[in-house]
């Protein structure tokens, strides 16, 4: 059994919130450090949590303030947004300029074919897109995914985009890490990373910390999107 400490991210950017995500990003990064570089005890004060998890009380309210663990959406546009997004293709402006020229010429047959071409093309990549992205989102609501976590000194499985800040989650092999965490207790751990670097050999993974350049490095940090290979 392997149990790591969920560490603090940044809510889900808004309307009007491009410019705060980054910053938001970077005081994450940082607080991931810190908590990695600190003993067990300190990190666990840093995270205002403890060994026997958080209460019931205090996750929900911590799932209040920092919202679901989940990825953002596709951001959805309106038809007429995403229409016209598509007549931004070259291709496609590069059609309009071919049919505004014959129509400048007086060839009102080759600018209605090369029109009915636009409309064609225009219409069908977006019904495609709409029926991919409907099948997609029908497919995402079949996959849920649990986690085990240790809440009020207990072990429970809950839904995955339930985990808040603070949580103890325990790992078994073919668990994806939840989000980015530390490691408490672990013998034998070892985390794939290939799905955020393209590294094929998993890492071994320990409570122990030690500075490193990149939270990658870090021996102590698992971050979201890794799997377990071994516990």
């Amino acid at each position: 059994m392997t149990d790591i400490l969920k560490m603090a991210r940044a809510k889900k950017a808004g309307p009007g919130s491009a410019a705060a995500g980054p910053r938001k990003n970077e005081a994450a990064e940082r607080r991931l450090r810190e908590i990695c570089g600190a003993t067990e005890e300190e990190a666990l004060r840093l995270a205002g949590t403890r060994r026997e998890g958080l209460t019931g009380e205090e996750a929900a309210a911590r799932l209040k303030t920092a919202g679901p663990n989940s990825l953002a959406g596709r951001k959805k546009h309106t038809l007429l947004a995403d229409l016209f997004e598509r007549f931004k293709n070259p291709l496609v402006v590069q059609l309009l300029i071919i049919t505004a020229v014959s129509l400048a010429m007086g060839d009102l047959k080759s600018a209605l074919v090369v029109g009915g071409m636009i409309v064609l093309s225009v219409f069908l990549s977006y019904f495609q897109e709409r029926r991919s992205n409907k099948a997609a989102d029908e497919l995402q609501k079949l996959v849920q995914t649990s986690v085990n976590i240790v809440r009020d000194g207990h072990e429970r499985e809950i839904p995955m985009r339930d985990v808040v800040p603070g949580d103890i989650v325990v790992l078994a092999a073919g668990d994806i890490i939840p989000a980015d965490a530390r490691v408490l207790q672990a013998k034998d751990l070892f985390i794939s990373q290939s799905a955020l670097t393209g590294e094929s050999m998993p890492l071994e993974k320990s409570p122990a910390g030690a500075a490193a350049d990149d939270l990658l490095d870090f021996p102590n940090a698992c971050l979201q999107g890794s799997t377990v290979v071994s516990v």
